[in-house]
Formats: C-alpha cells, sequence, structure tokens
C-alpha cells in the first residue's frame, strides 16, 4: 500500500508540474489575460432639451429685428416707441399704465425675458408649429409629433396653440380654430399623461395614441375638444370687447394722448419708463438737458403716464 501510495504522489507531483509548465507557456488573450471580480451595466442618459418656457434662452432674434425697426424709423426721423405685449395677444400693443405715485423699482428683466423669449421661439419654430396645426389625419399628426417632439411639446408651443385658436376664431375662422383646438388638446393630454405617469411627455406620445384608437378614450377626448372650443369662442367674444374698450382709451388729465406721448420719448427715457425703476428714470433725467426733461416729464403728467405726488413740480420753477 505504501508503494501504491507513493507512486500515486509522484504522479499528482508530475502532473502539477505538467499544468504550471502549461500556464507559462501559454499565450494571453482576452478571456485569461484578467479576472472578473465585479460586473455591473450603467447606462448613460443623454440630455434632453427642456421643455419649460423659463429654460428657452432668448435667440436674438426678436433684439435684431427690433433694432433693423429702429435703424428704418431713426432713418425716417420718426421716434421709435417700445413695443409693450399683451400677454393674451402677442401682437396687441398696449401703453404702459400709469402708476400711482412713484415708479416701482422691480426689475423689468423676468417680463421682458419672457415675452422675448416666447417671440424668439415663434421666429424659430413657427413654420413646424404652423403645420402641425393644420394636420387633419391623427396617424400622420402622431408621426410629426414624434418627429419634433422638442419643439410641439414645449411650454412656448402651447402658448402659440393657444393664441392661436383665439385668433382664428376673432377673425371668422371657426373651421380652422376647431383643427388648431384639436391639435391643441391633443398636447395638452400628453402633457397631463406624462404627469400622471411621472414621465417625460416625450416618453407618452405612443401610449397617448394608443389610448386615443379605444373607443371610450377617444370619446371623452372628443368631449374635451368640444368644451375647449367652446372656451374659445366665449373668450373671443370677451377679448373683442376689451378691444373695442382699448380703442376707446381716455385722454390724459392733461389732454394729451398716451400712446403718442409714449411714442415720442427718447429712447432711453422710453427703457426707464417700461423697465418701472425709479434709479434708472433718474439717471436718464439727470443726463439729460435741463428743460428738455422738464418737457417731456410735463407731458407724460399731462398724459397720464406719470402720476406725481405733487404736481407743482412741473411749473415754471426748474425741475431736478
Amino acid at each position: 500500500l505504501e508503494g501504491e501510495l507513493n507512486e500515486l504522489n509522484e504522479n499528482i507531483s508530475k502532473r502539477n508540474a505538467y499544468i504550471t509548465g502549461v500556464r507559462e507557456r501559454r499565450k494571453w488573450n482576452i478571456d485569461n489575460i484578467c479576472v472578473v471580480k465585479d460586473e455591473k451595466t450603467v447606462i448613460g442618459k443623454s440630455s434632453a432639451q427642456s421643455l419649460k418656457a423659463a429654460d428657452f434662452k432668448p435667440t436674438g432674434a426678436t433684439e435684431s429685428l427690433t433694432n433693423i425697426k429702429t435703424n428704418i424709423k431713426n432713418t425716417e426721423s420718426l421716434p421709435n416707441p417700445p413695443a409693450v405685449v399683451d400677454k393674451s395677444n402677442p401682437t396687441t400693443i398696449k401703453p404702459i399704465q400709469p402708476p400711482s405715485g412713484p415708479l416701482r423699482s422691480e426689475s423689468p428683466t423676468r417680463e421682458r425675458f419672457a415675452v422675448i423669449s416666447y417671440n424668439d421661439y415663434v421666429i424659430a419654430h413657427e413654420a413646424i408649429l404652423e403645420t402641425y396645426s393644420e394636420i387633419r389625419n391623427l396617424e400622420e399628426t402622431k408621426e410629426y409629433l414624434f418627429k419634433h417632439c422638442d419643439i410641439l411639446l414645449h411650454e412656448h408651443a402651447q402658448s402659440y396653440m393657444l393664441l392661436s385658436c383665439l385668433e382664428d376664431e376673432m377673425n371668422g375662422k371657426r373651421e380652422r380654430m376647431k383643427l388648431v383646438c384639436r391639435q391643441c388638446q391633443i398636447l395638452t393630454h400628453i402633457q397631463e399623461l406624462g404627469t400622471s405617469l411621472k414621465r417625460d411627455p416625450r416618453d407618452v406620445i405612443l401610449p397617448f395614441f394608443k389610448r386615443i384608437a379605444e373607443s371610450e378614450y377617444f370619446k371623452n377626448f372628443t368631449a374635451a375638444v368640444e368644451d375647449f372650443q367652446d372656451k374659445i369662442i366665449k373668450r373671443a367674444v370677451v377679448k373683442r370687447q376689451e378691444m373695442d374698450a382699448e380703442a376707446s382709451h381716455p385722454l390724459g388729465p392733461g389732454g394729451l394722448d398716451p400712446f403718442e406721448v409714449l411714442e415720442s420719448l427718447p429712447n432711453e427715457l422710453k427703457d426707464a419708463f417700461e423697465s418701472q425703476n425709479v434709479e434708472n428714470l433718474q439717471k436718464v433725467l439727470s443726463e439729460m438737458a435741463p428743460e428738455d426733461a422738464k418737457y417731456h416729464m410735463k407731458r407724460c403728467v399731462d398724459s397720464g403716464l406719470w402720476v406725481p405726488k405733487d404736481g407743482s413740480i412741473f411749473d415754471e420753477s426748474d425741475e431736478k
């Protein structure tokens, strides 16, 4: 037995020596060069474009158009009035409402940024927005929306669709208004579906169109569209009344038209009024000739654009 045990140990030693020699002479490759200790898969997410209106930075298109118009008007020796846009109708220019007492010192950047951001977005994507508005077939709508989801599901796009519905109704385009209302409601329902599922709206485009193929869901969607159309029709009536009231705006306490006075102000002074910043206004006035500053401010008072605490400061005495 001891002889057999010794023989077995000798054979084992020879085999181990052979294995060691094979390992030392073997060629390294991708399978034996290392040993896996831990394994996991990491999927990187690409940064998706924000759909928030506040995150869209102005492209400069609106400012460029404004500068072009300013240069043309300056060439023609005409004043350059500021465009104060009505949010409910971007095509309506309104005068600055006369403040009661001193001008507020709030920063103008927020509202001005929002208006310029919206205008720049429309300038950049109006062709896509208009094409989408006029698509009648739901299958074509799905394909076009899936292709341009970053643009059409943006908050600015929904604002554009809403204003387009209102504008069509006020211009007597009832049939187009109904179509645009349906397209607008598609965007709204996709946004709501994404919110309910806690998903990005772009991720639920196909699930929405799968749902709308169901008769019960389509019935509810149609009812929502019709309700939205009724609201647009009622809003158009109110908006028309508001526009008629604005058209017959009264003159200021001094008998001057606030629109005409606003247009006649120098650019720097108009910007100061628009910003509603006391420091800016004081700075602009201090840089003007005393007689020019008094002349323009007196006209602002007479038109109602500015309401001073003491009206006597614009008498014949000098104004600081």
